[in-house]
């Protein structure tokens, strides 16, 4: 199980990052949001692993393959549409609006940063499916814990930050998507 509490921590990295900007760029969002955002991020990384354990090894190589780069696409659409619609409002001269994290947003940053979670899947099917349902369930629920600390912090860095939050929060998204990408290099 100590691999599983391993994994959950590093696998909700990219997540509670995203939670982190989340929180700075809308500052005055509610904490029962911030939890359904957590919540949601940690269903996600929950699923992915249990997607993967059912693909099994089959498509692995073909999925690993992917991932990074299906990632880097989401988060940077995300990133860099945050960034364009601020600095829009910039032009105008308007007062940069407070930014309201969407539903449909919540589920593309769900996604691109549980995607990596697929190949874990595979790494449990020689472990039966108790224990990997065991080991994923920890992963999501230190998903869930990291994310929902994560909005605390990030709310006060937008505090800081004021209107320059969503610029740096896209900033901060494309990072993630381009980490991702990278890393996979490296893997």
């Amino acid at each position: 199980m100590l691999h599983a509490v391993a994994l959950g921590f590093g696998l909700a990295m990219d997540a509670t990052c995203v939670s982190m900007t989340n929180a700075m760029v809308e500052k005055r969002m509610k904490i029962l949001k911030a939890f359904l955002i957590a919540l949601t991020f940690g269903i996600f990384q929950f699923a992915m692993p249990l997607i993967g354990y059912g693909i099994g090894t089959l498509m692995e190589s073909f999925l690993s393959a992917f991932i990074p780069i299906i990632a880097l696409v989401l988060l940077s659409i995300i990133g860099i549409k945050t960034i364009i619609e601020t600095v829009k409002e910039k032009k105008k001269g308007q007062e940069i609006q407070e930014k309201k994290i969407k539903v449909t947003e919540v589920l593309v940053q769900a996604v691109a940063t549980s995607i990596d979670a697929l190949s874990v899947g595979v790494l449990y099917i020689e472990e039966g499916i108790s224990y990997a349902l065991i080991s994923f369930s920890i992963i999501g629920v230190i998903t869930v814990a990291l994310t929902f600390i994560a909005f605390f912090v990030g709310r006060k860095f937008g505090s800081l930050l004021k209107n320059k939050a969503s610029i740096v929060g896209g900033v901060i998204l494309i990072i993630i998507g381009l980490e991702i990408f990278i890393e996979s290099f490296f893997v």
